[in-house]
Formats: structure tokens, C-alpha cells, sequence
């Protein structure tokens, strides 16, 4: 890592970094593998802090910060520096200090004599303190002990070992920090840890709640309907400028994405029951949005205001919410296959098989003299087809109502804009149930809540824990869904009772 003007410069900050990811130990000499890379970068490698998977950073530059005096505040406080740049703290205590809060916990000694035998082997090669700490500081920032949301330790902690409850403590502390406000623990959260109380069930409770209830949780909110409902699409969706001109014009994309979080977090804080997230009969709404829905707008501003549809709407819930039915088209055309398989992932938790290697995609008819139903038809007569379409493709058929950027329609449109063929939305699922449109479909899944619970429990639980669940977590699904059948089903006592699970505790 090289700096600009002196240890830490005096520039506008800008970092690019290259990273690869190892999942297996390496065993080979990182030297030999890496000669052609500058010796200060290999030279303060700590190959002998961790073996096994790691990211591995080739290189790093910084600049910055911009500042009116130098050394800057921050810079005396992390160096332990004077006015004049002179380094005047201890600075295997700012070692401590640094690492101690890099590793979101207090440092072993194992960690910190390693560290403190890096900084003199720096100076005795001819580095200043300055220059010796920096790269200390370096050094810490690139262990996995930083790098790694759970800080794997130098060495497995065994029963009967004193620093055994202690780890476990600040390792739920980041576990709840970066699940609930995406960065690492507050002051209260860490003063928890240390005293062993965060174990405490009943304190976890209250960590978790107080954790809502601050402004920070937005990232939770954020992140969490991102990636269950696939809202990071909007952000690379291109859709037709000429056909959908007012969804670049008025940003909609943007006003999509925040009627889902805002109609989230009402039913979050509300601890309303989860059900609500399909069968619900308002959003959340601003002047540009509700235009697109064909509501009165008159009174709206770019403020996002509740508001109530009818009861014959097609909007509501998050299947009637733009930003579902654009994220499950592409911009420019709507398919019910993808829309169908959107409902079967995100919904009903039974996600369909790859399609066979040997099956043609389907080809639209620009002309629009065929609908989209009769050319599923045909391709549902290949056999090895026709087990996951019938699964599929009447979940899609309701939300064609709504054309790729989620406006409501009645008939499909030529190249030209001209209407062709009128829009079919009935179907009939597998199990026989019927509808004649998304308001059908959407009794139908609040029917099974049952079954959106559990995927929406894994879902939750796959983000706080940030890993695939596995076959040995289905028990302690079923425990959190029990409690939360018992508690009423309130979207906030599912967040609790998720921290509060075996499956989150585990160590």
C-alpha cells in the first residue's frame, strides 16, 4: 500500500483495490507466486496470521484526506501524534486500541504480540514510528479477523477455555450489528459483550429492539427488500426510452424502490401480521407514482403518503407494487414465465428446476398477432416442459395486467403501440384453485400463509446469518415459525424471534 504526500497524504480520498477470493488454504510461497509485485506489498503480507480462505488484496492506493490543517485531528489521534507530527502516545497501546476495534472486540494477546512484533521489525528496518505504525495499521486491516463479519480467531476456542463466553459475546454483538444496521457495534452493544449480558436472551431482545428503533436500521430495511425481492435490478434496468420515456424522465425506478421500503417498514415497526405484505390494500405513494397508478395526484408532493386503494383494485400488496412487476420483467417486453418463477422464488419458497439444455427459447412475435398464452401453449406440448409450466406460467398470466414497467393494461401492443391482442389474466394452479386475475391470485397466496411465512423466515434468516440454509436448519425454521404462530405473526416479532433463535446464537 502506497500513500501520497507523506504516511497517510493530503488529497481527496480515492482507494482501488483488486481482491480475488481463495476458497481453499494456500499452502504455496506467496513470493514465489507473487514475484512480480513490489517487495513492500509482499513484505508486509502476514502469511502466518491465518491459513485458509481469504482475500488476498494485490495492491491499494490513497489519497486523501482533504484537509486545511495537517496533521489533522484524526490523523494525531490514530498516530498518537503532536501539531508537529511527532509521535508522543505509546504506540503498542495504539496497536491495542486499533485492533481492538478493527476486530470489533478485545484483542488476544496471541494477536497482539504478533502485530506488536510486526511494528519493531518495521522500525528495525530503518522505517519511522509513523511510517512503522501505518503499516501496522496496514497489516490489521487486512486480516480475516477485520475482513470476516464473524472474526475467525488465530486458534479454535474449546469448553473451559476464559475466553470462550467472552468471544461468543462479541461475536452475536457484530452478528446483530451488521443484520440490523449493516456496520459494526455501537459502544452500548460492545459494553454488553464485556459484561456477558448480550447471551442473555432477554437482552438480546432488548439489543435487537433498541437496534430497530435507531435511525441506522434503514440499512436493514434497505438491504434486506433489495435482495429478497431482487429491488438492485431497478438499478440496472434500461427500459424502452420511447415507450416508457416517464419512467427515465420522472426517476421512477427510485420512487419504486421506496414505496416497497416504506410499505415494509410500516408493517415492520406496526408489527403488523406478515400476511399483510400480500393481501394488504394500501401503499405508500409519491405525486410521480401515484400518476403511474392512475390516482388522484393532485394533492401529493414528492413526500410519500399512505394511501388506500379501492376494494376492486388490482393494486396492493407487493404483488400490485411497480417495482415487483418491473423487477420481473426486463424493460422492454413482460414474460409469465419470469413473472410465474418470481412468485414461485421470492413467494411460495418452491423455486423450479434449470430448464432442460435441449429446449428452444421462446421466440416473441413482434406483430403481436399471437399472445404470449398461445405461444406458452405450444411449448408446453414438449413433455419435459410441461411439469414446471403449469407451475409457473399461471402464476405469471395474472400479473399481465401490468406491462414491463408495472402500469396497468388491458391489451397488448405492437412495435408501433397499437393495441392487438386483448390480455388474458385467469389461470388455474395445480391444485386446482382458479382466477381470473392478479386480485384472484392474490387471495389465493394469502390463503397459504402458512407457506410464505416459512419462505420469508428463510429469507430472513439466510440474510442474518449471511449464508445458503442447509438441510439441518429446517428444525430450527420450524422453531421460529412455531413462536411466531404463537405470538400472532407480527413482521417485528419475526425479527426477534429470529436473534433470538438457536440458529442465530450459534457459535
Amino acid at each position: 500500500m502506497r500513500y501520497a504526500n507523506g504516511p497517510l497524504g493530503n488529497k481527496k480520498s480515492v482507494m482501488a483495490v483488486q481482491k480475488e477470493f481463495y476458497p481453499e488454504t494456500i499452502t504455496t510461497n506467496y513470493k514465489d507466486e507473487f514475484a512480480d509485485y513490489p517487495s513492500e506489498i509482499l513484505d508486509n503480507y502476514l502469511s502466518d496470521v491465518y491459513q485458509g480462505p481469504r482475500v488476498r488484496i494485490y495492491s491499494a492506493s490513497i489519497e486523501g484526506p482533504a484537509v486545511g490543517v495537517w496533521p489533522a485531528q484524526n490523523y494525531r489521534n490514530l498516530l498518537g501524534t503532536d501539531t508537529y507530527g511527532r509521535v508522543k502516545a505509546d504506540p503498542y497501546a495504539l496497536i491495542r486500541e486499533f485492533a481492538s476495534k478493527a476486530f470489533r472486540r478485545p484483542v488476544l494477546l496471541s494477536e497482539l504480540n504478533l502485530y506488536n512484533s510486526f511494528y519493531e521489525q518495521e522500525k528495525a528496518g530503518g522505517k519511522s514510528e509513523i511510517t512503522a505504525l501505518a503499516d501496522t495499521y496496514k497489516s490489521i486491516l487486512c486480516s480475516p479477523q477485520f475482513l470476516y463479519i464473524e472474526t475467525p480467531l488465530d486458534k479454535p476456542l474449546v469448553e473451559g477455555d476464559p475466553n470462550l463466553r467472552e468471544m461468543k459475546a462479541y461475536r452475536l454483538a457484530s452478528r446483530l450489528s451488521y443484520f440490523l444496521w449493516g456496520t459494526m457495534p455501537d459502544q452500548e452493544l460492545l459494553d454488553s459483550a464485556k459484561k456477558g449480558e448480550l447471551l442473555e436472551p432477554i437482552e438480546t431482545r432488548y439489543q435487537a429492539l433498541r437496534m430497530l428503533l435507531d435511525p441506522k436500521a434503514e440499512a436493514f430495511i434497505a438491504n434486506f427488500t433489495d435482495g429478497w425481492l431482487h429491488l438492485g435490478t431497478l438499478d440496472q434496468l434500461t427500459p424502452d426510452l420511447v415507450k416508457y420515456k416517464h419512467y427515465t424522465d420522472q426517476d421512477l425506478g427510485k420512487s419504486m424502490r421506496e414505496e416497497t421500503r416504506a410499505f415494509f417498514r410500516y408493517i415492520l415497526y406496526g408489527n403488523r401480521n406478515i400476511e399483510e405484505l400480500l393481501s394488504a390494500n394500501y401503499s405508500f405513494v409519491d405525486r410521480n407514482l401515484a400518476k403511474h397508478y392512475g390516482i388522484n395526484y393532485a394533492a401529493l408532493g414528492d413526500e410519500f403518503e399512505k394511501v388506500e386503494f379501492p376494494a376492486d383494485s388490482f393494486r396492493g400488496g407487493l404483488l400490485g407494487a411497480a417495482s415487483i412487476q418491473t423487477v420481473s420483467a426486463n424493460g422492454v417486453d413482460t414474460s409469465p414465465v419470469t413473472r410465474g418463477v418470481w412468485i414461485m422464488e421470492n413467494i411460495l419458497g418452491t423455486p423450479p428446476s434449470p430448464p432442460p439444455p435441449d429446449v428452444p427459447t421462446l421466440e416473441p412475435d413482434i406483430r403481436g398477432a399471437t399472445s404470449i398464452r398461445d405461444q406458452l401453449s405450444k411449448h408446453r406440448e414438449i413433455a419435459t416442459c410441461n411439469e414446471c409450466h403449469r407451475k409457473m406460467d399461471p402464476l405469471g398470466f395474472a400479473m399481465e395486467s401490468f406491462d414491463a414497467i408495472g402500469g396497468f393494461r388491458e391489451y397488448y401492443t405492437d412495435v408501433a403501440g397499437e393495441r392487438t391482442v386483448a390480455i388474458d389474466t385467469s389461470g388455474k394452479l395445480p391444485s386446482g384453485e382458479a382466477f381470473d386475475d392478479v386480485r384472484g391470485l392474490r387471495q389465493i397466496l394469502t390463503g397459504r400463509k402458512e407457506q410464505f411465512a416459512r419462505t420469508l423466515t428463510e429469507k430472513l434468516l439466510m440474510y442474518a446469518l449471511g449464508r445458503e440454509l442447509s438441510f439441518s436448519d429446517r428444525p430450527k425454521v420450524n422453531e421460529i415459525l412455531d413462536e411466531l404462530d404463537r405470538r400472532g405473526g407480527g413482521l417485528q416479532d419475526l425479527v426477534e424471534i429470529t436473534v433470538t433463535s438457536d440458529a442465530f446464537l450459534a457459535n
